[in-house]
């Protein structure tokens, strides 16, 4: 991502358990990011990412309150938005069509989510 200070993202965040949002959240503005949401709904991800602007990279939950948040990772696609998923349990309705996605394992390790948040914004070095 040309021009990005990778010291200070702008990162979307799809996670449905409060919880574990705050925690990724705490974790990405005690590295100096800015976190976009956490946003709890598929709807409300695709709002943020219509209204505001783009963010420099996304964390999304792989299962929102049932559904498969598909949707938001093919617009994220569609806006050229780096992103992972993170998830308790397989991706597996998504393995197909982004099986090139980097996946974050709940419990959220902090160090791994900050390696693949640096790796998203093409910083291979840290």
């Amino acid at each position: 991502m040309p021009e990005t200070d990778k010291s200070n993202l702008r990162i979307l965040v799809l996670e449905d358990e409060f919880i574990i949002a705050d925690e990724i959240a705490s974790i990405l503005e005690d590295a100096g990011h800015t976190v976009l949401g956490p946003t709890p709904t598929i709807d409300s991800a695709m709002s943020r990412l219509e209204a505001e602007a783009k963010p420099d990279a996304a964390i999304i939950d792989a299962n929102i309150r049932g559904d498969s948040s598909v949707v938001v990772a093919r617009r994220l696609r569609e806006l050229q938005v780096p992103f992972c998923l993170c998830t308790g349990y397989r991706s597996g309705d998504m393995a197909s069509e982004f099986g090139d996605v980097a996946v974050i394992q709940k419990p959220v390790n902090p160090a791994d989510l900050l390696a693949t948040i640096q790796s998203l914004a093409g910083d291979t070095d840290s």
